[in-house]
């Protein structure tokens, strides 16, 4: 039966999503909000992947769909021993095991519908039209398996502290960002199994079940190493619990267990063999590739523009200079949080959670700017736990998704999906209600003002790329902009998130903040 409209339903909004969702609450509609919800989110991912993909039509190596096609192939085919060996100039497999069991899942549906879009080397470059949608409705299925549920459960299980429309709209805006979408369901990858792993690392952590928080997040870095730029935050959380509890000793020694077991069920059938064994260790660990691959908006990139690293260091001083750097950057934030967790009370739990969530974004973005071998697609490791807090940091994480897009933009160009990029930038812009409009009174006047200077730098940026073409001298020099400006943004995100950590426990929000 419908719910009867809350007493307490806030005043009307002027964020758009938001006056939806209060509109529902209105009418007693409440039953029907996760439903359409969830079936816009998949609408708006299905017309998104009926564009283009990333190498459509470039021979001879085309590009990640093409490699995740060819992974299906490989290990469809080919016994486990040769998965992370055969033929890597062609598309060598260079994540951990579970992507390619998960490959191995999709290849064996495949091989059930159609053999021939998985053939060993017969279907390399297969582009049909069957063939795109059966990877479009395998990137669809697993997020819709692993990233959406965690989404939804995490939010409703926060009904304590947010009303029934902020829940709403945080999930709603949650699923509809545009990033995430238009690199998985456009670009082409499967960056939502990681991601969701993530949250359920998040969710279980607020249910205090440590040992699923464990295996979680190992289930996490198995399907992408790009998972590790959590590890010292979920590290110090986990450390601080065995720490604070009465039988901490017990704690730890079940969290090791869970850890090695979960860690080597994934590397079974390769635990016997040394050789193999390493060589999974080179594949996900390629140190030889450089300090960086094309044009990412981290430090070093944007660095590089004036000073030449790669030139200046070997690889080797270029592994130790970013490890350091990393470390510097995420250290503080982790002891922040690990004598938080450590003084913790009953009444404190949920705001340690919150202290955790924090820690992931200031770990994962350090990691995302100074650490080795960063791809710019990796941006959406510090963005998901960046959207947890999209209740209580509305406006910067608002901000921190537009600039995240941005920083897509020449990837996302190079792969024709600019219609898209377009449409779903104006689409969180129009929804969020970002830049804030003056009615939007919550938004510090300063912050309103820095953030249509933003936009503008953008669109400027954006109708130079358009109309003025580059000099001759200068073939990338938009790309070169694009990565010095959100570079930038990104480091004067990583001090705003630490500051808001390290002064959360001073600043508790009123009841009557949280139901706005």
């Amino acid at each position: 039966m419908p719910r009867k409209a809350s007493r307490t339903a806030s005043r009307p909004s002027v964020v758009p999503v938001q006056r939806w969702f209060q509109f529902l609450e209105s009418q007693s509609a409440q039953d029907i909000a996760l439903p359409v919800t969830v079936l816009f989110a998949l609408l708006v991912r299905w017309c998104i992947g009926l564009h283009g993909y990333s190498g459509q039509g470039t021979p001879p190596l085309y590009g990640d769909y093409e490699a995740q096609r060819h992974w299906m192939e490989i290990t469809t085919h080919l016994p486990v021993s040769q998965w992370y060996s055969y033929d890597l100039q062609y598309w060598g497999l260079d994540y951990p095991p579970l992507t390619a069991f998960q490959s191995w899942l999709c290849g064996a549906v495949a091989t059930y519908i159609d053999p021939s879009w998985i053939a060993l080397n017969a279907s390399r470059g297969l582009e049909s039209h069957t063939s795109k949608q059966f990877m479009r409705a395998t990137a669809i299925a697993l997020e819709f398996i692993i990233y959406v549920p965690a989404i939804v459960l995490f939010f409703r299980s926060q009904h304590t502290k947010m009303s029934w429309v902020a829940r709403q709209v945080s999930i709603f805006s949650v699923l509809l960002q545009p990033c995430l979408i238009l690199i998985d369901h456009g670009h082409f990858q499967y960056n939502s199994v990681m991601l969701g792993f993530l949250v359920w690392t998040v969710y279980f952590a607020a249910q205090e079940s440590y040992i699923l928080m464990a295996v979680s997040f190992c289930c996490s870095f198995m399907f992408k190493q790009m998972g590790l730029y959590y590890a010292p935050a979920v590290f110090a959380f986990l450390l601080a619990q065995c720490f604070r509890r009465k039988h901490g000793t017990v704690l730890f020694v079940k969290l090791g267990v869970a850890v090695v077991a979960t860690v080597g069920v994934m590397l079974g059938p390769w635990i016997t063999s040394v050789d193999q064994l390493q060589q999974i260790l080179v594949r996900v660990f390629p140190v030889a590739r450089g300090l960086y691959e094309d044009k990412v908006a981290n430090v070093w990139c944007a660095v590089n523009v004036a000073v030449k690293l790669r030139s200046l260091f070997d690889a080797q001083s270029l592994v130790r200079l970013s490890t350091c750097a990393t470390a510097l950057a995420f250290i503080p934030s982790c002891i922040h949080l690990f004598y938080t967790i450590r003084r913790q009370t009953r009444t404190m739990q949920p705001t340690a959670i919150r202290v955790f969530k924090y820690c992931l974004v200031n770990t994962s973005l350090a990691f995302f700017l100074f650490s080795f071998q960063v791809h710019e697609k990796s941006i959406l490791v510090p963005l998901a736990p960046a959207l947890l807090l999209i209740d209580e940091e509305k406006w910067a994480v608002n901000w921190f998704v537009q600039v995240a897009l941005f920083s897509l933009y020449p990837l996302l160009c190079v792969d024709g999906l600019q219609i898209p990029y377009w449409v779903m930038a104006v689409l969180w812009a129009f929804l969020r209600s970002c830049p804030a409009c003056p009615a939007h009174t919550p938004t510090p006047k300063c912050v309103m003002v820095l953030q249509w200077t933003s936009m503008l730098v953008m669109l400027a940026l954006h109708t130079a790329h358009a109309f003025v073409p580059p000099p001759s001298s200068l073939p990338d020099i938009y790309v070169v902009l694009n990565v010095v400006y959100c570079c930038a943004m990104f480091v004067a995100f990583l001090a705003y998130f630490n500051y808001r950590q390290f002064t959360c426990l001073q600043v508790q929000p009123t009841l009557k903040q949280k139901k706005d």
